[in-house]
């Protein structure tokens, strides 16, 4: 993509300041919250020596998603005493997504690349990453360049937001070049980041394989880069089809085509085995939530792609008992990593 359309030319707030241009450990976090890995059995306690660290929040979102329907979230973190010790969020955005964006993976489907699950990634979600730019040179704006990011992706966005730091946007902008430099840390909320052989279909059509292969959205290469990733999946739902479970039913028709089986484990739409990057990634798994016990499910609302007449209205909510990576009780189970 062409820097004229995509540079500092397209964000003039940022023209003139952007013109110039750690191993993570790989931890196993309970299910109750608690940490495995000795050195991360306690937060350690607040310096007043340290110097407070300023961090904003990009949010990718699921398919359909639109930013409304993070709105809560967003708030949620900001205000969470949940937060890394002398951390505070400065400023968060979503990509700015109606899901009449979707429709342009249309333009896709009568390709000789689709029939043969080998899309291209940049070419498929340009517009994907555009509109993580324009977040991005939005947050650059209010808050300035010394800020460091926090990546967060929901479902398909987490892996979309790997392939962007990655560098499969094929971007070139100024954008890019700061984000390469400030954005510190990925987490990614069910998201699967496998295409196994044994998956009984494609459904990304060779997006994902594009991306898990790529040596430069690899776990060891972005942590080298110095960005801490953090994979957070749920185990609290199993797939079966023999059962008068609507939930259990749902799930293993979910599972099945991603893995082959059908008696797995996830969070209703995300089998677990698939949700978690190779080490040195730290991998996050929660069964239930802290505070009701209830079991984690992919989401907090039901997309709805056909409501094309206005594209930024929320999607329909599900119950507040539908516990989510986003409720209180499991917020705290991965909020810390920011």
């Amino acid at each position: 993509r062409s820097s004229t359309c995509h540079g500092s030319l397209r964000y003039p707030l940022l023209s003139s300041s952007l013109s110039s241009s750690s191993t993570v450990e790989s931890s196993q976090v309970g299910v109750n919250g608690s940490y495995e890995s000795s050195t991360m059995a306690s937060k350690p306690a607040a310096s007043t020596t340290t110097p407070l660290k300023k961090v904003a929040i990009l949010l990718c979102p699921a398919q359909f998603c639109v930013p409304a329907d993070y709105s809560s979230l967003l708030e949620s973190i900001t205000s969470s005493p949940d937060l890394p010790p002398n951390t505070r969020v400065v400023a968060s955005q979503v990509a700015p997504l109606p899901r009449t964006e979707w429709i342009k993976v249309a333009k896709q489907l009568p390709t000789k690349r689709f029939i043969d699950a080998n899309l291209d990634v940049q070419m498929t979600l340009d517009w994907y990453f555009d509109a993580i730019e324009e977040a991005l040179a939005q947050l650059f704006a209010q808050v300035g360049e010394d800020v460091d990011i926090c990546l967060i992706g929901h479902s398909i966005g987490g892996w979309i937001a790997r392939a962007y730091i990655g560098g499969l946007s094929g971007s070139s902008t100024a954008v890019h070049r700061l984000a390469k430099e400030r954005v510190t840390s990925l987490i990614t909320l069910g998201t699967p980041h496998i295409s196994p052989s044994s998956a009984v279909v494609d459904q990304t059509r060779g997006l994902l394989r594009q991306i898990a292969s790529s040596p430069s959205c690899s776990s060891q290469s972005l942590t080298d880069h110095g960005i801490q990733i953090t994979c957070v999946a749920s185990s609290g739902i199993q797939g079966n089809i023999f059962t008068a479970e609507l939930e259990q039913i749902v799930a293993a028709t979910s599972y099945l085509p991603l893995t082959g089986k059908y008696n797995t484990n996830g969070d209703g739409i995300v089998p677990t085995d698939l949700a978690f990057m190779e080490s040195p990634a730290r991998k996050v798994e929660i069964q239930e939530c802290q505070k009701t016990k209830s079991p984690v499910r992919h989401a907090h609302v039901l997309p709805t792609p056909w409501n094309l007449v206005d594209g930024s209205a929320a999607s329909w909510s599900l119950p507040e008992e539908f516990v989510w990576y986003g409720s209180e009780g499991v917020l705290s189970q991965w909020l810390p990593y920011v």
